[in-house]
């Protein structure tokens, strides 16, 4: 009586495996999946730069087509933060945060507080491997930009004040790696979305334009791999 059990039991086990194989098989190759993540190099990289030059360029509004005058700006710094995991030999990909900040300079403004940029991104990066220990590569960046940032004006003309929004992120770049230390040099554009508003004591009108403003920026950096 008890090997009947026994043998009944056996068929239901063996019932039961067989209707859940392909279940089983998708939890193997999850887990298969997870795996082969975990065992990829994964690389955190922290950077610090200043940028070399700048440029601007408004399109939309009063302003359109006109190029951003370059004393309105000055060269700022970046701070910056990326995790990367590799895909390949030669390429990675991941994410980054980055805190940039650019003082403004306009003649006859009484106020500003200058342009705070925190891109939020992704990134992917191709390194050309070689006997040595010196490794150049290649990167692109696309993500959005959290901006802020205002200025306000006043003159024998008019008075007005202008607010700067967030917008897209986008920068291409290169650079080197020795063992864990990095020099970067990248040429990153924010698509700045800016409100503004002017009164001339007869008029007062209000206008939305982009501000697409270039940056060309050197880093240094260390890379923490595991």
């Amino acid at each position: 009586f008890r090997l009947k059990r026994v043998i009944i039991y056996l068929i239901h086990l063996v019932n039961y495996l067989l209707q859940e194989e392909t279940s089983m098989k998708k939890l193997l190759l999850l887990g298969a999946l997870i795996s082969s993540v975990a065992m990829a190099a994964n690389t955190v990289e922290l950077r610090a730069g200043t940028d070399l030059s700048h440029s601007g360029k408004f399109k939309g509004g009063f302003s359109d087509g006109a190029e951003l005058n370059k004393k309105s700006t000055k060269n700022g710094f970046e701070l910056a933060a990326e995790y990367r995991t590799s895909l390949t030999d030669a390429w990675e990909f991941g994410g980054g945060i980055a805190y940039k900040h650019n003082k403004l300079n306009e003649e006859g403004s009484f106020e500003k507080k200058g342009i705070h940029q925190v891109p939020l991104y992704l990134t992917t990066r191709y390194n050309f491997k070689n006997s040595s220990e010196v490794t150049p590569y290649v990167k692109a960046n696309l993500g959005y930009s959290f901006n802020s940032g205002s200025m306000k004006w006043r003159n024998i003309l008019e008075r007005g004040e202008a607010k700067i929004k967030g917008g897209l992120y986008t920068g291409i770049g290169t650079g080197i790696q020795y063992k864990n230390f990095v020099v970067d040099l990248s040429y990153n554009w924010n698509s700045m979305r800016v409100n503004r508003t002017v009164n001339t004591g007869f008029t007062r009108y209000e206008d939305k334009f982009n501000l697409n403003h270039g940056t060309l920026t050197l880093g240094l950096g260390y890379s923490f791999g595991f």
